[in-house]
């Protein structure tokens, strides 16, 4: 009885041995598959207020509130990093980001983004910009226009 409560155990211990390195490599596996395409140009709009002497808005000594349009274009993506532009009407700035599932943290020139996404070709982003010559807290809602696929020239 003792002997076949040990090889039992003996084989309990082996096919977990066998099992747990080929569930991981699978995990892995699943875990960079689901590493979402960003790809492309997104439109939105956000909801501001902002001081001082920003890049996209008159400079103001005082709060002020605005909607500003925004065309965020993501032209290269690594995996989870990618690059691209942020612009509005009044400039245009170099972003780089990471994704980390469906959270997205972006830094720019003067400030910083993280957000969401919220579905294939919507995202939330709030982006904070602190210092002395200018103040900006705003939140943005972008939608892609056209998925990856539809971006890309016939035969490739």
């Amino acid at each position: 009885m003792v002997r076949l409560r040990a090889l039992l155990l003996a084989g309990l211990v082996g096919v977990i041995l066998i099992a747990v390195p080929a569930l991981a490599a699978e995990h892995k596996e699943k875990k960079e598959k689901t590493v979402p395409d960003i790809t492309g140009v997104w439109k939105g709009t956000s909801d501001t207020v902002s001081m001082g002497k920003t890049g996209h808005a008159e400079p103001s000594d005082s709060p002020k509130f605005q909607h500003l349009d925004w065309t965020l274009t993501i032209d290269k993506q690594d995996g989870p990093n990618f690059s691209g532009t942020k612009a509005s009407a009044k400039g245009k700035e170099t972003v780089v980001g990471v994704l980390d599932g469906a959270m997205v943290f972006m830094a720019d020139d003067d400030g910083t983004c993280f957000g969401k996404l919220t579905g294939k070709n919507t995202m939330i982003v709030k982006y904070l910009e602190a210092g002395k010559d200018s103040k900006v807290a705003s939140v943005s809602h972008f939608r892609r226009e056209a998925a990856p696929e539809a971006q890309k020239p016939a035969g490739q």
